[in-house]
């Protein structure tokens, strides 16, 4: 007995939510053929007195409405009935969450050129287009056509491009991340920076890996200022700023280049990112920082670039105190010590750097060559130098 009434109560509901659905699609529908064949005077009048169903079983009844205004698009800018359409159907459209509607309240941002409109069509996206890449990827491409602009000399909507930074942190897709970075470094006004900083902060992901791929992704002549920001501006703690300078580095070191103009852009990045390196004691970055050494060496041998920069480079690896580091030092100093012996005298601050940075690294395995720097004909600063390396080395 207990079991069919059960049953029969079961069936009763259903019933009844049946019959509710049924009757909210009847006064839907109702709504949407009235809606469908009156003026827009009209129109406005219905979607203001619309109340027989909730906002959210409203919501294919304003995407119709912003559909509507969207047929007559041409229109909008003169005629405030449409716009009045437009604006009530886009805050109902917010307030019950409509997600079908995103397409067409992106097709009605790029087409109402009003300020207020525009940032309310942002903050409504920014509620319901969570997971849209269509979405995602439009407003991404307006973003950087508007940086792209005011780099060719036009200022955009400061306060709309504002909100568009702040919706896309909002959406929450990681491919902004370049394109809120592009931003922050047009530095079109302070608050448009911050919006940017904030919202690429707030995307999900590790906040220095997506920073190297972004600067990576930037054109050589771009690089340098997206590693410059990250490494100066962005707040880094210690380790995250030596993976970014790390990472950054072994691209640039790796990367073949023909443009004489290019080249001199990518030595820019490898003396900033290895510059960095000096005062991090980070050894996963010995490797790339022995490739960038390589490279600055053979720079200075052919006169292509100064001192500065060979000192800085030893200074980076001796930074690592890793064995591998060591081993590459000591190449050099049996180097600078083959060119002593067929009397090539070497620059004294180069050899200073050298045997410091071995003293620095404490490997005994220098110890041979360390010892030979006190029996060639070197300035007393570089003997007495090698000197006290070779005690730190052998203890």
């Amino acid at each position: 007995m207990k079991r069919k009434l059960v049953m029969l109560l079961t069936l009763v509901v259903v019933a009844a939510v049946s019959g509710y659905a049924q009757d909210t699609n009847r006064i839907l529908q109702a709504y949407r053929d009235r809606f469908r064949d009156a003026s827009p005077e009209t129109r406005l009048q219905i979607l203001r007195t619309a109340d027989m169903a909730t906002v959210e079983e409203l919501g294919p009844l304003y995407l119709q409405a912003v559909q509507s205004v969207l047929s007559r698009a041409a229109e909008i800018p003169r005629n405030v009935v449409l716009r009045d359409i437009a604006l009530f159907a886009v805050e109902k459209i917010g307030e019950g969450g409509y997600t079908p509607a995103t397409s067409a309240l992106w097709t009605l941002f790029l087409e109402y050129d009003d300020n207020t409109a525009r940032m309310l069509i942002l903050e409504v996206l920014a509620d319901i287009g969570g997971g849209d890449a269509q979405l995602v990827r439009d407003l991404n491409g307006w973003v950087q056509a508007r940086v792209n602009l005011y780099r060719g000399g036009v200022m955009p909507d400061q306060q709309v491009l504002r909100r568009s930074a702040r919706t896309l942190g909002e959406l929450g897709d990681p491919s902004s991340f370049p394109i809120l970075l592009d931003l922050r470094l047009a530095r079109i006004s302070a608050v448009i920076s911050d919006e940017a900083n904030d919202a690429m902060r707030g995307l999900p992901g590790d906040y220095a890996d997506a920073a190297v791929a972004a600067v990576n992704a930037r054109g050589v002549a771009e690089r340098r200022e997206g590693l410059e920001y990250f490494l100066s501006e962005a707040g880094l703690e210690g380790d995250d700023r030596a993976r970014v300078a790390t990472r950054v580095l072994a691209h640039a070191g790796a990367e073949v280049l023909r443009d004489v103009t290019l080249i001199e852009e990518q030595r820019q990045v490898r003396y900033r990112a290895a510059r960095e390196l000096m005062d991090l004691s980070h050894p996963q970055a010995v490797e790339p920082l022995i490739r960038h050494f390589n490279l600055t060496f053979s720079d200075y041998e052919r006169g292509m670039t100064t001192r500065t920069w060979v000192l800085e480079a030893i200074a980076a690896l001796g930074a690592t105190e890793t064995e591998r580091a060591s081993r590459r030092l000591v190449a050099l100093l049996d180097l600078l010590n083959t060119y002593t012996e067929n009397d090539r005298p070497y620059d004294t601050q180069v050899m200073l750097a050298v045997i410091t940075n071995l003293e620095r690294i404490g490997d005994p395995q220098a110890a041979d060559a360390l010892f030979y720097v006190t029996m060639l004909d070197y300035p007393q600063s570089v003997r007495d130098a090698a000197r006290a390396a070779l005690n730190a080395v052998s203890q």
